[in-house]
């Protein structure tokens, strides 16, 4: 299908999720005939996330599945992971590999994730995003609370950026053909500004400049936060409120 797919992976305290996260990447890749570096970065964690990677990494081995782990020392926020992911990646991939960002909580499912990139390489898009707001996408163990909010802010990414094609403008569950957002990171030195959770959101909007030269699209989402252990690192009120900013900042700055 392609010759590498890299994973960007911000983690903080995720050591509850972890392994079974990498299981599911493990077995679903077991008969691919297709090479994956998955990079976690590790934004700090005071767990014992490093612990369980490294042991996975020890018991598991796998020809065509590798593990990057990469190191914070504090925790620097979701835009520094990100940002710390991407570079990385850029420095390794080509223009025609796949990059997928996506949480690791285990909230997101490996399988998507292989169709999102199959749909970049087959249909010729250049950025799919995993949305809550496509025909069939399914949800389960998501706070109420969180999908009204999560409803508002698409509503006000859409008003005043109109994407063709996109409805879900906060989701982090994304791929990218690789070449066309190095393309857009070579041409502007603060691609990677936000640091918080705006970031993702971020990186839409700075993709929206090169609307007519990269193509967006969207498959519905398998959601499981019913499989997530432990807390959400999502601050609700102060996340509205950098999203609020961003919008602000981008349209009128």
């Amino acid at each position: 299908m392609t010759k590498k797919i890299f994973y960007i992976l911000p983690s903080y305290n995720e050591a509850l999720n972890l392994n079974a996260l990498l299981s599911k990447f493990k077995r679903f890749f077991k008969n691919k005939s297709i090479n994956v570096l998955i990079v976690i970065v590790d934004d700090g964690s005071i767990d014992n996330s490093i612990e369980i990677i490294k042991a996975f990494v020890k018991n598991n081995s796998t020809k065509n599945l590798n593990i990057k782990i990469i190191k914070h020392g504090k925790n620097l926020g979701l835009g520094r992971a990100l940002k710390t992911g991407f570079n990385y990646c850029f420095s390794k991939g080509n223009d025609k590999d796949v990059l997928i960002t996506m949480d690791t909580d285990n909230s997101h499912t490996i399988s998507l994730s292989y169709q999102m990139a199959e749909k970049i390489l087959l249909k010729k898009i250049d950025i799919v995003i995993a949305s809550r707001y496509q025909l069939h996408s399914k949800i389960k163990g998501l706070n109420p609370s969180r999908k009204i909010l999560s409803f508002g802010a698409a509503i006000l990414f859409k008003l005043f950026f109109p994407i063709k094609n996109i409805k879900d403008y906060t989701s982090g569950f994304r791929a990218f053909r690789l070449g066309k957002i190095r393309n857009a990171w070579k041409l502007d030195k603060k691609f990677f500004s936000e640091k918080g959770f705006s970031a993702s959101a971020d990186i839409i909007l700075k993709l929206y400049k090169y609307k007519n030269k990269i193509k967006f699209g969207e498959m519905p989402i398998n959601l499981r936060y019913d499989l997530k252990k432990g807390d959400s690192k999502m601050k609700i009120f102060k996340t509205i409120y950098l999203n609020i900013a961003l919008i602000i900042k981008r349209k009128f700055f």
